[in-house]
């Protein structure tokens, strides 16, 4: 008898399962020892393999029999015995090791116009190791124009759609979810997201430890960027500019200027990194991975022929993508320096991929980066929860750092990030929904500041997982980007806090509105052009704080007095920003 691992993405007969690796299975059924091992270590699960004549049950006792269920469930176009996994690596399938009562969840994600990432979020969400049958998958559709709908219809019919006639934004499309949600669970997840296997699993097993003392309302994983990265470190001397230097008019210490970077797999062309393969890049089709400046740089700025240009401060560290990792990586980019000449280095562990001689005239630098080096690759953290400061502005724990296992341990935090978490649905009976008035952004720090309030705990897991393209459906400080998180952060404080927060808040907004504007004026007369989007919009938020406040009164007044805990134990969780 031949046995394959079973996998099964239609309904599973008996219970539910986790997956176990074949050759740990059949280490088992080849020993004299069935009995005993199977008892002691996992006497609550049934196995199930399949042969050519059909599936087999192995129970705890070591028998095995045909279970009497349908045969079509089990033989579809997707039982195989590999599959490609989070990381684009083909992987062993597991057998399904079924375990009794686990609870409904619905899996919950908005979209708009986001039907590029649409078949990773529902590839990774079909092969979790959690039983279909248990599972609800909605997508609510913000009156997308690209087909959204359609596409999901046709390719995944098992996800329930929702489709509205209106952009309600995240709040107002999440809410459209729960009003449909039928699970005791309910696992939000941008739709620019892929899931690990264990995502629910690892997830549920916290709220396992919720008591009536201690309430736990919703756990959050870990969140990472899609790709993996290179530490690539770029190594110069560097030199403190006065104000007569053409780049910048204010003294600082300047290394090298970099622009017009990119990394690509070296069979794909410039402009179409990672478009050339058929399956496309690793994680995201049709996404072109960003280079990412981490520690050493300035704020970016934009050159003479409006490029974006990065100024390093010395030595510094720029994470560069492995869009395919099985092809070497091509990074372009050009470099120069006011210092002349300057010794620049870029050094990727312990190796020297690219030294030369550089001074102000751009040089062009082409690096191609072996598979042999991708041995240094690195997660980057895209939150591992949210964290607020004192004047209430969130902020996603770990941001932009490397994964170093600095976030290796269960623990209770302030909030969760919006791009996924799960939430009981108790907690959402007894604090309510999320703000829909907020659109998008504060309205996930709105929602866990309230049920905080209420009593509940929020729980971060490093064991669960999801990659993240992060602002793959909107783009980050846009217009609309910025207007939301100015404003929503002040109702937000408006609604939850007490008076002598609001009223810091309101005075320090009116402040720095007028701080920006000054310096902005002074900018023009001294004849330098800078592109300041947020000054109309904090004007505008201003003026509209007059008729906001009074609307809002009411929901503040019902929040503060059914508060079951004192303000000092939301002081304990504001910290400064490093």
């Amino acid at each position: 008898m031949t046995y394959q691992p079973f996998f099964g993405h239609n309904k599973e007969p008996h219970g539910t399962y986790r997956t176990f690796p074949l050759p740990y299975i059949c280490s088992y059924l080849a020993c004299d020892t069935v009995h005993s091992r199977f008892e002691f270590c996992i006497p609550l699960y049934r196995f199930y393999l399949c042969d050519g004549a059909g599936p087999v049950q192995i129970h705890p006792e070591g028998r095995s029999q045909p279970p009497q269920v349908d045969r079509s469930l089990y033989y579809n176009s997707r039982c195989c015995s590999h599959f490609t996994g989070i990381n684009g690596v083909k992987k062993e399938r597991g057998i399904q090791l079924l375990q009794d009562e686990d609870p409904l969840i619905s899996i919950l994600t908005v979209n708009w116009n986001g039907k590029r990432f649409l078949n990773g979020l529902f590839d990774s969400i079909f092969s979790l190791n959690y039983p279909i049958d248990r599972l609800q998958v909605i997508m609510v559709d913000n009156n997308s124009t690209d087909g959204s709908a359609g596409y999901v219809k046709k390719k995944f019919p098992g996800v329930e759609i929702v489709e509205l006639d209106e952009n309600k934004g995240y709040a107002g499309g999440n809410n459209e979810g729960f009003c449909r949600a039928k699970g005791k669970y309910i696992a939000l997840v941008n739709n620019d997201c892929l899931v690990d296997p264990d995502w629910l699993r690892e997830m549920l097993t916290i709220f396992d430890k919720s008591t009536d003392d201690a309430k736990i309302g919703a756990v959050g994983p870990k969140v990472v960027f899609y790709w993996p990265y290179l530490p690539l470190q770029v190594i110069s001397g560097s030199q403190n500019l006065t104000e007569k230097d053409p780049e910048r008019r204010r003294a600082r210490r300047l290394g090298v200027k970099l622009s017009l970077a990119k990394a690509y797999p070296v069979s794909a062309s410039r402009t179409k990194a990672g478009k050339s393969n058929k399956k496309k890049a690793e994680y995201c089709p049709d996404i072109e991975p960003e280079i990412r400046y981490l520690d050493g740089f300035y704020p970016p700025g934009t050159g003479s022929s409006g490029e974006t240009i990065y100024w390093t401060q010395g030595d510094a560290v720029m994470a560069v993508p492995i869009a395919d990792i099985s092809k070497d990586t091509i990074l372009e980019l050009k470099v120069s320096s006011e210092i002349s000449p300057n010794n620049l280095r870029f050094v990727l562990g312990e190796e020297i991929l690219e030294e030369m001689s550089i001074g102000r005239r751009p040089v062009k630098v082409k690096i191609r980066i072996s598979r042999d080096l991708y041995r240094y690759r690195k997660d980057i953290i895209n939150s591992c929860g949210a964290k607020i400061n004192h004047s209430f502005y969130s902020r996603d724990r770990g941001y932009l750092s490397f994964d170093d296992g600095q976030y290796s341990r269960v623990e209770e935090i302030f909030a969760l990030s919006g791009s996924s978490f799960m939430v009981d649905r108790k907690m959402l009976e007894d604090t309510g929904y999320f703000d829909q008035d907020f659109f998008t952004y504060y309205e996930d720090i709105d929602l866990f500041w309230r049920a905080r309030l209420r009593g509940w705990k929020h729980f971060f897991t490093p064991n669960a997982l999801v990659r993240h393209y992060h602002c793959g459906s909107g783009q980050e400080w846009s217009y609309d980007f910025t207007y939301h998180v100015l404003r929503n952060r002040l109702l937000m404080i408006y609604k939850n806090g007490w008076l002598l927060a609001f009223i810091r808040s309101q005075m320090g907004f009116a402040v720095s509105k007028a701080i920006h504007t000054l310096y902005y004026i002074s900018q023009l007369a001294r004849g330098i052009k800078v592109k300041r989007v947020d000054i109309p919009i904090r004007f505008r938020i201003f003026f509209e704080m007059f008729y906001l406040l009074p609307k809002y009164l009411p929901k503040r007044l019902k929040i503060r007095s059914s508060s079951k805990i004192r303000d000092r134990q939301i002081k304990t969780w504001s910290r400064d920003f490093k």
